[in-house]
Formats: C-alpha cells, structure tokens, sequence
C-alpha cells in the first residue's frame, strides 16, 4: 500500500472522529435550546474546533440538524430492528426500542424537541419528520399485514390506524418521561399497552407474551373526519383588547419558534404594538408565557363545561379531541413549549411537571368512576390516565407534523375503545 493511500485514511478517521464529537455536542445543545436557540458558534467552541471548522464537516445549521437526526437514528432504531420483523414481531422491536432510548436520555430528550418544533412547516426538520413517520409508520403497518398473511393477526383491520396509535402511544411517554423520569415507567406503560393491542388484533388473542385473552368482537373503527379550522385571528373580525391580541399573537410566535427563539419584539411586531406597548400589560417574556398557558387552560375548561363534562368521562375527551383539530395553532405552541420544558431551567418546566401530574391524577379517579379498578389487560385506572395523555400528546405530534395523512380524533377513539372493551 502506497504512502499516498494510508495517509487519506489516517485523515479519514481523525474527520470522523470530529464529526462524532460534533454531532455528541450539537445533541446536547439542540435537547437544551431546540434548533432556535441553538448556536453553530457555541457547538464549535464546545467541540474544541472554530465555526469555519465546523463548517466543513457540516455545511449549515440545517444540514448538521439533519445529520444528529439521522445519527440519533442509527443509535437507537439500528439497534433494535433486525429488518426482518413480522406480525407480532414488530411489536416487540418497538418496545426494544423503548428500552434503547432510555440509554440515551440526551438523544432522547433532543428528538422530543425537535419532532415538535417540525411541526412549523418553516422548520428545516419538518420534511425529515414527516418522511419518518410516514417510514415508521409504513413499515410497521406492512410488519403487521405479514402478520395477517401467516394468519397470526386478524384480517380486515385498520393497520395504518394501528401503527399510527402505537408511535402516538410512545412519543406520548417519551414526552412525560422527559419532564419527570421517576414519574413515569415509560418502557413497561408502553409494553403493556402493546401487549393489549397485540391481545386485540392477534387471531388467538395471545398479546406478546403469555396466554390467550377472551376474543373480543372487532369494532370498525369510525370513518375519518375533520373539522375544518376557525378562521385565522385577524381575519375573523371580532373586537378584542390589547391583553387578549397579545396572548393571541404570542400563541402563533412561541409556537413558531418556541420559548427561547421568541422575541418580544416579535411577539409585539404581530399584535401591532410597540415593544413598550407590549410591556405596558406584561412586564416580561416569562409573565407571557403563564399568561398564555393559562389561557389555553381557561379555553380547554370552558370547552369541557359547555360539553357538560363537570366530570369529565371517555366520551368528553373524545369531543375535546375534535375540538383541539380545529385549533392548530394553539396546539402548536403548547405541544412546542411542553417538548421544551422537559429542560431543566425552562420558565415552564414546573408548569407542566404540575400539570402532567394533576391530569393523571384527574384522569385516574375519572375512570375509576366510569369504568371501575379493573380495565382491560389489568391496566389499573393510574396507568390508563398515563397511557391516554400519551396517546393524546403524540397523535396531535403526528397530526402537526402531517395533517392529511393522520385523524387526530379518530386515534384518541381508537384508544378509548380499547379502554371500553
């Protein structure tokens, strides 16, 4: 071997060996400060190189996003799919892979943010986002149709549905995770609420391990609808004072660019205001922002009261689904806040700790009184109020990310009837 072959490979691994360190540092920040408040400047610093050399391993803030992405991939996904899954198979790759991110906390926590922040159709993410779970998804509902063709799952069933419910389950947890680990066992609510789909779909009723359940009739799932979306702010005509135009504005700023990346001025730029006029009724960005979380609170309790929902049952959370389609925007912005809070030091880390804890607490006595202590698969009421955030947070995740092809209400309803069986 010539002087001139072995030299480029010495190079080769001093290169690759910056890249990883790198993409182990762009982690860390892009998980602390979302890609807004992410610095190339910083990461460079931090990996003991200069901007320009970071550069040229990566050419731009977007295309070093992308290559975390995919390296967060390649540390997780390839480590717990053989590529040969089928049927029920599948299913337990999934929860392999439940079990490989809570290894990786860091790489964890910066995908939960970056999947929300995509949801903004000018994030550089977005198309990634949505071309993974269009691939995640496809390829486990093609798992499963395996399944129906060795006749080890029930035919006629809706498998996109299915596959979409199971990465709504699990980005769900990894969220509430996130904000409080010795809150939530992620990996065993998600194995077991697989082991409950794998019971309901499977020909013998066996879930992923263990004996037969007692068949259970297949219900169609309800035909996809959406409600079309309220007319934007400024162009339905209604009066509104200055406090109320404020929040409205900072609900589509923060949900642009999150907590970090939003500015004031920003923030006063689309309500029509000055700075200072912004500052006349909040003094600050923080005393925005628990405004504004309370607001979208006060929405959501006015909804469930005029639905008659004073405790709220299955039936209620359904509706409040339907409900939140025809908002995008404020979904937005609170799904990018809470991906954000799961750092420590956010302004509204406590907020959502507190929140997140109060609804499963809520969630928990509400179903006890509407479907007593013993649920399907022995999922205790606890469990199920977890499992049912979950399901919720993640569906509107995908639902963001890629409106068309995901019925936000009919996943939480697909998720209800399994609580009902």
């Amino acid at each position: 071997m010539s002087p001139r072959t072995s030299a480029p490979r010495g190079g080769y691994a001093v290169g690759d060996a910056r890249r990883r360190r790198i993409l182990d540092v762009a982690v860390r920040h892009l998980a602390e400060r979302g890609y807004h408040g992410s610095s190339l400047a910083r990461i460079a610093a931090e990996a003991g190189l200069s901007q320009a050399g970071l550069l040229h391993h990566f050419g731009s803030k977007q295309e070093l996003v992308v290559a975390v992405l995919e390296h967060r991939d390649e540390e997780s996904t390839g480590h717990a799919f053989t590529g040969g899954e089928s049927g029920l198979d599948v299913l337990r790759a999934l929860v392999r892979l439940a079990e490989i991110n809570l290894t990786r906390p860091d790489l964890l926590r910066m995908f939960t943010r970056l999947s929300v922040e995509a949801a903004d159709p000018g994030h550089p993410a977005h198309g990634y986002f949505v071309r993974r779970y269009a691939a995640v998804t496809g390829r486990t509902a093609a798992a499963l149709a395996a399944g129906v063709d060795r006749g080890e799952i029930r035919a006629g069933l809706d498998l996109t549905g299915i596959a979409q419910e199971i990465m709504a389950v699990m980005d769900g947890l990894q969220a509430q995770w996130c904000l409080r680990p010795e809150a939530v066992d992620m990996v065993a609510r998600f194995r077991d609420q697989l082991d409950r789909i794998a019971r309901s779909i499977s020909v013998d009723g066996r879930g992923l391990a263990g004996p037969p359940a007692p068949a259970a009739g297949a219900e169609p799932r309800p035909a996809a609808r959406r409600d079309a979306p309220l007319p934007r702010r400024r162009d339905d005509g209604r009066a509104r004072d200055r406090r109320s135009e404020i929040l409205l504005a900072a609900l589509e700023v923060f949900g642009e660019l999150g907590y970090r990346g939003a500015t004031l001025a920003a923030v006063a730029e689309r309500a029509r205001l000055t700075q200072q006029g912004l500052l006349h009724h909040f003094p600050g960005k923080e005393s925005l922002l628990v405004a504004m979380l309370g607001l979208r609170e006060h929405l959501d309790t006015l909804r469930m009261l005029a639905e008659g929902a004073a405790t709220p049952r299955l039936e209620h959370i359904e509706q409040l689904a339907e409900y939140n389609a025809t908002r995008p925007g404020v979904i937005q912005t609170f799904t990018v806040l809470a991906a954000e809070s799961v750092t420590d030091g956010h302004p509204a880390h406590d907020y959502f700790v507190e929140r997140y804890a109060r609804l499963r607490t809520l969630g928990a006595e509400a179903l006890r009184a509407e479907l007593g202590g013993d649920l399907p698969g022995g999922v205790t009421p606890e469990e199920a109020a977890a499992l049912l955030l979950a399901v919720q947070d993640g569906a509107q995740l995908q639902w963001l990310l890629d409106p068309d092809a995901v019925d936000l209400p009919a996943l939480v309803r697909a998720f209800t009837r399994l609580l009902r069986r």
